[in-house]
């Protein structure tokens, strides 16, 4: 197999994160570069204690802003990590941190101004793409597609964009204008595009018209570091059963619709880990549901208390609305908690064994909680079937996928 040089363009990568799309980039630059390929990973910023030994990851700041003047009028600030946010809540919550003094300067990575930034990111990609020679662009979400669409016309090299989510999931169908079109130009202008689903493939298809036979769907996967799945993981002793919820607290997420089916659950915990827009909107509807003595809202929380709570679980609930895969739910698999997921999910189609609902079905959703918390044996048999799920999803099998793409477009 050929060694092709990739330009590798992402909003985030793993250890800084804000979600998925970071820990995704990594796990399958990771693994590309075990086949051979040559990635170069550019992002707008990165802290100056992360080093990553696997691929050249290059920090787009480098390029000095005073170099773009003439292009851009804009100013160099920092910001939170937190491309997933709506456009007004974003530049929101960062002039909150402003104002409350609790931006650092090491560690905030972009701009108070989520557009702005992203042209400063384009221009930059620019001058940096200039210094060396590829042969695919690879750029992951709408924040990096404006550079994919310029680099491909000034060095006539093809362009891929990796879809982890679009405007219409993160917002509930009410799509911000510009970013959906931002979005429909790296679709149209890409050579092929990367899907994480069936149901990815046709949000994508339905909401901008997009040729099916030019989307390849890539499911996304899992490191195993060495894990035994055929042995169930340590399991935290405690003495109230416990229901986890991981996700940003987004419309998409469906916090809602789970704590209207936490209505109808006695004697339980339920534990919300995450945070977003719409904690407080979450926290109130536990108050007027009446069961805001049940309801933890435990904030974010860092990697190695995250797989904590998983292990703690009893079970572990994603009732997005709309989730184009859903790799919180391989993580708590891998953690050896139980997973009860909606279908409206690209995950449900990996995991064959796992219990599925509708996400507005609450009726369902809370008969099939107290089923699993109310019967060890199911418990059990959810999780063994789910390592046999995670055994045929692993990052080098998915690797192979993407670099058939890339020889498709270098032949």
């Amino acid at each position: 197999m050929k060694a092709l040089k990739i330009l590798m363009l992402g909003w985030e990568y793993a250890p800084v994160i804000s979600g998925g799309l970071g820990i995704v980039c990594r796990a399958l630059t990771d693994s590309l570069v075990r086949k051979g390929m040559a990635v170069t990973f550019v992002v707008p910023k990165l802290p100056g204690n992360v080093k990553i030994e696997q691929a050249n990851l290059v920090d787009a700041s480098i390029v000095s802003l005073d170099d773009l003047k003439n292009s851009l009028k804009i100013h160099s600030v920092t910001t939170l990590l937190t491309p997933y946010l709506a456009y007004g809540d974003y530049a929101n919550l960062w002039n909150l941190r402003k104002h409350a003094g609790k931006l650092d300067l090491e560690y905030e990575i972009y701009g108070p101004n989520l557009f702005e930034e992203m042209k400063a990111y384009s221009l930059r990609v620019i001058k940096i793409a200039a210094f060396g020679t590829f042969d695919v662009i690879h750029a992951h979400d709408w924040m990096t597609f404006d550079a994919g669409i310029k680099l491909k016309k000034l060095f006539n090299i093809p362009l891929i964009v990796h879809v982890h989510s679009t405007e219409y999931d993160r917002t509930g169908n009410n799509p911000n204008s510009a970013i959906r079109e931002f979005e429909l130009r790296g679709l149209l202008a890409a050579d092929k595009i990367i899907a994480l689903s069936e149901f990815n493939k046709n949000k994508i298809v339905e909401h901008y018209g997009i040729d099916p036979k030019k989307i390849v769907i890539v499911h996304n996967a899992i490191e195993k570091e060495g894990q035994n799945f055929s042995e169930t993981a340590e399991k935290f002793t405690n003495s109230e059963k416990m229901v986890l919820f991981l996700a940003r607290l987004s419309v998409q997420k469906g916090g809602d619709y789970l704590l209207r089916a936490a209505q109808k659950v006695l004697n339980i915990r339920f534990v919300f880990v995450g945070k977003g827009n719409m904690l407080e909107q979450l926290i109130n509807l536990s108050i007027d549901l009446g069961i805001s003595d049940k309801v933890t809202f435990a904030g974010a929380l860092n990697h190695d208390q995250v797989d904590k709570m998983y292990r703690n679980a009893d079970l572990f609930v994603m009732p997005s609305t709309s989730e184009p895969f859903g790799i919180t739910t391989l993580e708590a698999i891998k953690n050896g908690a139980p997973v009860l997921i909606s279908k409206q999910s690209g995950v449900s189609e990996v995991l064959k064994n796992a219990l599925k609902v509708d996400f507005w079905d609450i009726d369902e959703m809370a008969n099939k909680i107290l089923a699993v918390l109310g019967h060890e044996s199911l418990q059990e048999t959810l999780v063994e079937n789910g390592y046999h799920d995670l055994e045929k999803l692993n990052w080098d099998t998915q690797a192979d996928l993407v670099i058939e793409q890339y020889n498709a477009l270098k032949k």
